[in-house]
């Protein structure tokens, strides 16, 4: 009778608890809490005073906007290469591209129909949390800072926002309860990072943050979201320009 020397196989992955605290720790360093003080903190140092950033008019919001937004990209470009992973995991490539782009403009015009049915439930049962004015598009005054805050939409807004959200809901799916907690859990993270916008301006992008997340979880792909975005913040700014009104967007 002979033993069977070979060594006990050894399991290297880590206990489910430790993944659940990485995992805790990697929402939060893309939640937006880091990238937002360390774009303050440029914003800060350029303009060499400690002021409200609207006070600074469209070129400080925008620019505010575009390197949180860098900031953020480098902050998830790392933790998914710290953890051997890539963007496509995440669901950006061209699979089915065509099909998602035209879901996601298809999904632009109803949004836009739930921004008015928000103001309009609010105007009737909450007027006092009615938004008659958005304060972020209020500081827009000229085309050029119409354009600007363009760009600044579609790459903090469409892009920025829609690869943070697949990253946190693929982590809470691996490791924390599931999407489903995790899209209602970080929908109400999304809608409270609108402050600025009040109430209302809240609860509309709590809202999106759902369909936004429901896009992206039944598609598998980032492309409908983004286009989503991307094309309900542009046609929002351009109504708000040429019509007046509607608030600008609130996502």
């Amino acid at each position: 009778m002979t033993m069977d020397r070979r060594p006990f196989p050894v399991d290297l992955a880590p206990p489910p608890r430790v993944e659940r605290l990485r995992a805790l720790f990697e929402i939060l360093l893309a939640s937006g809490v880091v990238s937002g003080l360390l774009a303050g903190l440029v914003l800060r140092l350029v303009r060499g005073e400690r002021t409200d950033l609207l006070s600074g008019g469209a070129a400080a919001v925008a620019g505010y906007l575009l390197v949180e937004a860098g900031v953020l990209f480098v902050i998830l470009f790392a933790l998914l290469r710290a953890n051997r992973e890539r963007v496509r995991s995440l669901g950006a490539g061209w699979r089915r591209w065509k099909s998602n782009a035209l879901i996601g403009l298809a999904a632009a015009p109803l949004l836009l129909l739930g921004q008015q049915a928000t103001a309009h439930l609010f105007r009737v049962f909450l007027p006092g949390h009615c938004l008659e004015s958005n304060p972020l598009t209020d500081v827009i005054r000229t085309p050029a800072e119409l354009a600007l805050f363009i760009v600044a939409a579609l790459l903090a807004g469409g892009v920025k926002e829609e690869l943070q959200r697949a990253f946190i809901l693929d982590r809470f799916g691996r490791h924390l309860g599931g999407y489903g907690v995790g899209l209602l859990l970080w929908s109400l993270a999304f809608g409270a990072g609108h402050y600025l916008q009040g109430v209302q301006g809240m609860a509309l992008a709590t809202l999106f943050g759902l369909v936004f997340g429901l896009l992206y979880l039944t598609r598998g792909s980032l492309v409908a979201p983004m286009v989503a975005h991307g094309a309900y913040d542009t046609a929002a700014l351009l109504l708000y320009w040429f019509a007046g009104g509607g608030g600008g967007p609130s996502a």
